[in-house]
């Protein structure tokens, strides 16, 4: 048996190195399911005007909701704030990875202030969308998760939360 500098034979560090490597996707070993959602969201000033928010706000603003979602049951958010092609303003792509898609829809509406989530449809894609005092959010059942998160990736790095 080989000993290495720091005390641990061979065997024990090839087993801790083993443990790193996720060979499946955390929403596929924990048995949750995946959902795509897009997030406008704005500022009222105090003047009554719709204000976009800063991308350091928006990030901001996409942590707060993370951990709020996160109390009231298991959920990863992976997100992405994009700048709008011809606007100063941004929007946010988000994957939510949950075990109860009603508090999940219950937590974006109050993210927004929105009350009355509506199906939409598109040619052949469906989308729940919910109106807001604060910004409006559609959502979507991601058919390919790893084309989704491509789309969202494609000007910025996605973050992860858990």
């Amino acid at each position: 048996m080989r000993i290495s500098r720091n005390g641990k034979n061979e065997h024990q560090m090839n087993n801790k190195m083993k443990n790193l490597h996720i060979p499946y996707p955390m929403t596929k070993r924990e048995g949750l399911k995946t959902i795509g959602v897009m997030v406008r969201k704005w500022n009222i000033t105090e003047k009554g005007d719709k204000q976009n928010p800063s991308k350091r706000n928006l990030d901001k603003q996409i942590r707060t909701l993370h951990k709020k979602m996160k109390k009231e049951s298991m959920v990863y958010t992976e997100y992405s704030i994009e700048k709008d092609k011809y606007d100063n303003k941004y929007h946010t792509h988000l994957i939510i990875h949950h075990k109860d898609i009603d508090k999940v829809n219950q937590m974006l509406s109050h993210f927004i202030g929105g009350k009355e989530w509506k199906e939409r449809e598109i040619g052949l894609d469906t989308f729940n969308e919910v109106n807001g005092k604060y910004g409006m959010i559609h959502t979507e059942q991601i058919m390919n998760e790893n084309q989704f998160r491509r789309y969202i990736n494609k000007t910025n790095q996605s973050k992860t939360l858990i």
